[in-house]
């Protein structure tokens, strides 16, 4: 319609012998083509960045609260593997900006039948009890990305974009001062992002705090003492669909699936050594390691050297802590009982309970 009355404008104008304003040409056509391609080119950095910044998932539960699973469940009647088990499950999750980032958290949260028929053979059911445990389908992250009812979100998330609010200025700032552009849109999916960070950890200092006082220890002994054979187990697991996947041989998704397990464990030995320590110590040393893995995510996707400082983070942590813990255990209580609903119900993972005490 638009199109149509402008056309019988522009006629009505040649009727009365008014000449059609000619379009311009020459410099200055070339010139708003090169500011309408560079506008484009900067609107679709900035897609991509968003994109780069969002995960397939949300992972609502920290390690030291997958770790208080597993020991809740298995009672200690297993080995200790279990806890290290339970965490492996999220081996990829901060490496978001990898290619096999989408397949390999889909496979370890979503497809656990040849890891338990390997996890047996290899003399390993204590660790695949505790990986088990962690998963999608049924397991503890299943009962966590469950909306609430009336269309609420889960409890983690519902805190996230609480805290989010509140750090969004201080983001904004921090990206600005660092030169990366339009960082008035990227401060919300970056302060949702952190905020999330951050509340598992107050949720896994709560639990160090309250449930699981020697949770950090577990978690730090699990690390150190997994057995070799663990990178072994994921490999024959996971290798061929990643391998498959990005079109490289099962030889080099056996390298990969290597590397990234061997810096997880290193990571989760800092995250035990950290859970050790006293309450403030503790929290100084989570906001030392979670401003460092900041920088390196921001700089990966952003190119930018972004100055997130442990202070900030440490006063970040405080006003996570003082959100939650008024009300978090019931949601832990509630995700047990659920996870324990489904250990009677599981075969396998009452099998593996019964072959322990045997």
């Amino acid at each position: 319609m638009r199109r149509f009355i402008r056309n019988a404008w522009l006629r009505g104008r040649a009727a009365k012998g008014v000449p059609r304003k000619p379009r311009p040409h020459g410099p200055l056509t070339i010139e708003a083509r090169r500011r309408t391609a560079i506008r484009n080119l900067l609107v679709l950095s900035c897609c991509c960045l968003c994109l780069l910044l969002v995960p397939v998932e949300v992972f609502p539960w920290g390690g030291a609260t997958h770790a208080y699973f597993a020991r809740e469940l298995s009672q200690g009647r297993l080995n200790g593997e279990e806890i290290y088990g339970a965490l492996v499950p999220d081996l990829f999750n901060l490496d978001i900006n990898s290619p096999y980032y989408f397949l390999f958290v889909a496979q370890t949260h979503r497809h656990l039948a040849k890891l338990k028929r390997e996890a047996r053979r290899q003399g390993l059911d204590a660790f695949a009890f505790g990986f088990v445990s962690h998963n999608e389908r049924w397991g503890a992250d299943r009962k966590a990305h469950r909306y609430r009812g009336n269309g609420q979100p889960n409890y983690v998330l519902g805190k996230s974009r609480l805290l989010g609010s509140e750090l969004r200025p201080s983001v904004q700032t921090l990206l600005e001062e660092a030169g990366v552009p339009f960082a008035f849109l990227l401060a919300d999916r970056v302060s949702v992002e952190l905020s999330h960070t951050l509340v598992e950890m107050a949720i896994d200092v709560m639990i160090k705090r309250n449930e699981g006082p020697g949770i950090g220890f577990k978690i730090l002994h699990s690390a150190q003492e997994r057995p070799a054979s663990i990178q072994d187990l994921l490999i024959a697991s996971y290798g061929k669909p990643l391998a498959r996947y990005m079109a490289i041989s099962e030889e080099e998704a056996g390298d990969v699936i290597r590397e990234a397990e061997t810096e997880f464990q290193q990571l989760m030995i800092q995250y035990g050594e950290s859970l050790v320590q006293e309450e403030s110590e503790a929290c100084r040393r989570l906001a030392d390691q979670g401003a460092g893995l900041m920088r390196g995510l921001l700089e990966s996707a952003t190119g930018k050297e972004v100055p997130v400082t442990a202070e900030f983070i440490a006063d970040s942590l405080t006003q996570a802590m003082r959100l939650v813990e008024e009300d978090y255990a019931p949601e832990i209580e509630s995700t047990l009982v659920y996870l324990k609903r489904h250990l009677d119900s599981s075969r396998y993972l009452r099998r593996v309970l019964r072959r322990a005490e045997e």
